[in-house]
Parts: C-alpha cells; structure tokens; sequence
C-alpha cells in the first residue's frame, strides 16, 4: 500500500511541475501578446509587420494552388 501512495504521490508532484511550467508559459505568451497589440496600436495599421503578413497570407489564401 505504501508503494502506491509513493507512486501517486510522484505523479502527482509531476503534475504540479508541469502545471507550473504551463502557466509560467502561459503568462510569458500573455505578456508577449499585450506587447504586440502596444505595438500595434502605435504604428499606422496598414504599416506594422502584422498588418502586412496578414496581407500576404490572405493573398496566398485567395491563390488557386493553395485551394
């Protein structure tokens, strides 16, 4: 019985280490978000690097090849 505690025990510190890491993950993509859209705010709409590659793929998209 004392080996089946210590084995749902291991696993559930591993769980904990991984909930951890994803939300430290979690918050660092948060955080890099927040920053682009300050980003995006500031620049002229049809000039930031978003607006453009959103461009590009929608012209892609549109492409027969693609489809």
């Amino acid at each position: 019985f004392a080996e089946e505690v210590a084995k749902l025990e291991k696993h559930l510190m591993l769980l904990r280490q991984e909930y951890v890491k994803l939300q430290k993950k979690l918050a660092d993509t948060e955080r890099r978000c927040t920053l682009l859209a300050a980003q995006s705010n500031k620049e002229n709409a049809s000039d930031s690097f978003i607006s453009r590659l959103l461009t590009i793929v929608a012209e892609l998209y549109e492409q027969e090849q693609y489809r």
